[in-house]
């Protein structure tokens, strides 16, 4: 029959036949005509891959319409269809999704919007008191039999509608506190606190997977900061606080993050002890034993990794190595500490905290090895392996049975990235974890074709100017030796080091043009850094020879009575052999190498200089 002729009932049906055609197999479709569901024509409940229904989640709700003659509006992008005020007030009553659709008929295109968190159609509801409000359906929310992705949009639409009608429930719950008796009133405000910190969990999961720490920070200080917030809250945000604060520190100065490290350990010990309970309280204390170890193993590894620079018959060499045994004995003493607490945690059941604790761990027990195996006895070294190894097996068959693959992929990441640590596994990871996990798979075949693609190590004069610099920096702060503090006599000795550490800005202008460095003392012996020392500007041509402690200001001072002029005014400005390098020139630690062999007679002249 033409659908010149059809009736408003036969519409109807024509356009029910059409969409039940056109939908997805996995779409359970139930007609609403004998339900109390007036004036709602489906529920649609999706199917899982074996044919069973979904459940409360996956539920919605469809108006359906058909329509012979479709009005389009705005260049033919938007379907325009008018539907009674009181219809609209009605389905956005439901506490189920809804979705309007429009079938047209006659070309049997099917079109959709949402209703549920649709706020062009509650601003309209809300501004105008007319009978009737016209509802736009963009034609790109075309429905196409076979089409996936159309299908899937509707299916993004209606999260979008649970989440607003999650919030809407939250609200509801909060206006409804006012009809309630005391002791009602206090089971419902635990309730709205659960539920608002569950709705911030979920918001700080989302915010550190985008990488947005910022705002992580923000957040979490405003809930840690709160008089009203309860302890377990504030606490768990400290958490949050303090993951973002290991991944993405906020300062560079080593001295504010470890105040800062201890700061938040503090605050979690704090709040552990108003909301009295275990896990709170073993949390507390392993974030606060791990930091502590973390800063001693780091001071520890530097001191060792520098020790080698001495001459072994220096005083410098014996004092530093007495350094070395205190703090040898210090992080030892406290490793036990941490042993003793793992212990503990496996005796109360505490994987959770026990595998938290691991992941804290992990990159800190490598560094802490290095030395370990140099100054450690045979039998304390095979005490730690072994103690180490067995940690790993309960953590890992834990975390998988579990499915924690956040701690799957950060313990495993960390054990293969190091040989002091993969070397003491005596069993196999990827067997065990997909054991039990086998979902884990495919994240751990990523990670290790990572690290099989990693770049392969290349020597340090290979490396860029500004990784050296950051390399020396980076050691500077570890020994305490701060170049970001400027209350630090050490740290501004190593700051002005890496300012001349890089010559090209006094001899890119001439080829004659040479710094000689000459580093001496303790801090350059612990750092070997060739720029620790007040270095030589030499014109290799003429002879000329200035020192200055700080390298552009001894070569351009244009400014300074002419006794204090730069090298540049005194010599080079009217230089008459002045050679500019080319173009492809850089300088390196390669470079200044050869060229210091190279001019060895030439620089000699200059050695009482």
């Amino acid at each position: 029959m033409s659908t010149e002729n059809m009736n408003p009932g036969e519409i109807g049906d024509a356009a029910g036949r059409i969409f039940n055609f056109y939908a997805p197999l996995n779409w359970i479709i139930r007609s609403q005509e004998d339900q109390n569901d007036h004036g709602i024509d489906l529920e649609i409940e999706l199917k899982n891959a074996e044919g069973i229904a979904r459940g409360q989640g996956s539920v919605f709700k469809i108006q359906l319409k058909g329509q012979k003659r479709c009005i389009y509006i705005d260049d033919g992008q938007k379907l325009s269809f008018s539907v009674p005020r009181t219809r609209v007030k009605y389905y956005l009553q439901f506490n189920t999704p809804v979705i309007f659709v429009v079938v047209d008929v006659t070309t049997e295109c099917i079109y959709w919007v949402s209703v549920t968190d649709n706020a062009e159609i509650q601003q309209k509801l809300n501004s105008s008191s007319t009978a009737s409000l016209t509802i736009h359906l963009p034609i790109e929310n075309k429905l196409e039999r076979g089409n996936t992705d159309s299908f899937n949009k509707v299916l993004s639409a209606v999260q979008s509608c649970w989440e607003h009608l999650s919030l809407r429930g939250l609200r509801t719950a909060v206006l409804n506190c006012r009809t309630l008796k005391p002791k009602a009133l206090d089971q419902r405000i635990n309730q709205v606190g659960d539920a608002l910190f569950t709705a911030y969990h979920i918001k700080f999961e989302c915010l550190l997977a985008n990488g947005n720490f910022s705002e992580v920070y923000q957040q979490a200080d405003t809930i840690i900061r709160s008089p009203i917030v309860p302890p377990k809250d504030r606490f768990i945000a400290t958490l949050y606080f303090d993951y973002s604060f290991k991944v993405a520190p906020f300062t560079n100065v080593k001295q504010e993050q470890i105040t800062q490290q201890i700061s938040l350990c503090s605050l979690l010990i704090e709040l552990a002890r108003e909301q009295k309970e275990s896990p709170y309280r073993l949390t507390a204390i392993v974030k606060a034993r791990t930091a502590l170890f973390s800063i001693m193993t780091e001071q520890l590894h530097a001191t060792h990794v520098t020790h080698p620079h001495f001459q072994k018959d220096s005083i410098e060499y014996l004092l530093i190595n007495q350094e070395i045994n205190k703090y040898y004995v210090e992080t030892y003493r406290h490793l036990v500490k941490i042993i003793n607490l793992c212990n503990r945690l496996i005796i109360k059941g505490q994987f959770s905290i026990l595998a938290n604790l691991m992941v804290d761990l992990m990159m800190s027990i490598g560094e802490f090895k290095t030395v370990h195996k140099a100054r450690g006895t045979d039998g304390g070294i095979a005490f730690l392996d072994d103690w180490l190894n067995n940690m790993l097996i309960t953590v890992f068959f834990y975390t998988s049975k579990v499915s924690d693959l956040w701690k799957i992929n950060q313990l495993y990441l960390m054990i293969n990235l190091q040989s002091n640590l993969k070397s003491i596994v005596t069993f196999d990871i990827r067997e065990l974890v997909i054991e039990h996990c086998a979902k884990a798979e495919e994240m751990l075949n990523v990670i290790d074709e990572q690290i099989a693609n990693k770049p392969k190590q290349f020597l340090f004069r290979d490396a860029s100017v500004e990784e050296q610099k950051a390399f020396f920096a980076d050691m500077a702060k570890k020994l305490g030796m701060d170049p970001d503090d400027k209350k630090s006599r050490e740290g501004q000795f190593v700051s002005i080091g890496l300012k001349n550490y890089d010559p090209t800005n006094v001899i890119s202008h001439c080829e004659h043009m040479f710094v000689d460095y000459r580093p001496r003392g303790m801090i350059a012996e612990q750092l070997r850094m060739h720029s620790l020392c007040t270095p030589l500007m030499i014109c290799l041509k003429h002879g000329y020879a200035v020192g200055g402690r700080l390298l552009i200001e001894a070569f351009d001072n244009s400014d300074g009575p002419e006794f204090m002029r730069g090298f540049k005014q005194r010599h080079c400005d009217n230089c008459n052999d002045c050679t500019s390098r080319t173009a492809e020139w850089r300088w390196s630690l390669r470079w200044q190498g050869e060229e210091q062999i190279k001019h060895a007679d030439k620089l000699d002249k200059f050695k009482n200089f």
